[in-house]
């Protein structure tokens, strides 16, 4: 964390205490019930939304008058006055068939029972234990035990590479001969569930529940880092006066010119370089073989 001891002074960073699972336990607790809190404030069935059933939560069909005009956190744009897409998100949560004669029943499944088979007699769901930092209970899951140090870069780039990783794979989704598109899951479930199986319709309904909201940042910053943050200046390095670009080389055999680090006198990281990164290519080298001028 950042602190100040003077309005006149610049922040210091000072590392915290490491973390207990009991902390985070207590995190993952916490912010259930203000998910609760805030779901029942604006009307909000959370059983329907996938939350499970406590002991003392309301019955679901408390919330089933509720008006669209009495749900804020329901509006979705253009698509708020027939409700069609948050009905889309609800059933994409729950796994259901979210239209059509089957609405409201669930997906097909590709099930393998020799696998469900095997983790039952393997007793790998009761004896399963969460490692150190790490809760998954009541529908969340929190997962605190990524540290990453000063100048530990090829971390830091995993861990980024992770946070905004698309939201589904297409290794993993397949059509089939009759039409039908089958999406399988990264790890079975315990019952043997390999992955699900939908109609075209059924599936382009599953990618409209995965846009974002109209003017919804996908990603924000907190404490010092937020944009707000009087303190933000001070804590964000400030930009390399850039210089005179020079002539791009060819980078060598050993990728010690590509590696995709900005030089000193560089800000941004060349798009060559970029390419490398997300691609694996080497554009420049396939240039050079053809003949191409850099």
């Amino acid at each position: 964390m950042y602190v100040t001891r003077s309005a006149f002074e610049s922040p210091v960073f000072l590392p915290a205490d490491p973390l207990t699972s009991a902390e985070v336990e207590r995190v993952h607790g916490d912010a259930i019930e203000r998910i609760r809190r805030v779901l029942k404030r604006y009307s909000l069935d959370p059983i329907a939304l996938g939350l499970p059933l406590r002991k003392g939560d309301d019955p679901p069909w408390e919330y089933a008058d509720a008006g669209a005009d009495e749900q804020p956190l329901l509006d979705f744009g253009d698509a708020r006055d027939d409700a069609f897409f948050p009905a889309l998100k609800a059933a994409s949560v729950k796994s259901l068939v979210p239209f059509g004669p089957g609405a409201g029943q669930p997906l097909k499944r590709l099930i393998d029972p020799d696998l469900g088979l095997a983790f039952q007699s393997s007793g790998w769901g009761s004896q399963y234990v969460p490692p150190p930092l790490v809760v998954n209970a009541d529908g969340f899951s929190l997962h605190a035990a990524t540290l990453i140090r000063k100048g530990q870069r090829a971390q830091l780039e995993k861990l980024c590479r992770y946070v905004t990783r698309p939201a589904i794979s297409l290794e993993r989704f397949e059509v089939r001969p009759d039409g039908m598109v089958s999406w399988l899951l990264r790890k079975a479930w315990r019952d043997g569930t390999k992955g699900f199986v939908m109609t075209p319709y059924q599936f382009m309904a599953r990618l409209a529940a995965l846009a974002p909201h109209p003017r919804e940042h996908q990603l924000t910053y907190q404490g010092v880092l937020a944009p707000a943050s009087s303190l933000r200046d001070q804590v964000v390095p400030r930009p390399v006066v850039r210089k005179e670009p020079k002539d791009v080389d060819v980078a060598d055999e050993d990728g010690s010119k590509s590696a995709g680090e900005p030089s000193k006198d560089q800000r941004t990281i060349r798009w060559a370089d970029l390419l490398k990164r997300v691609f694996s290519e080497d554009v420049l080298k396939r240039r050079a073989a053809a003949g191409v001028g850099t």
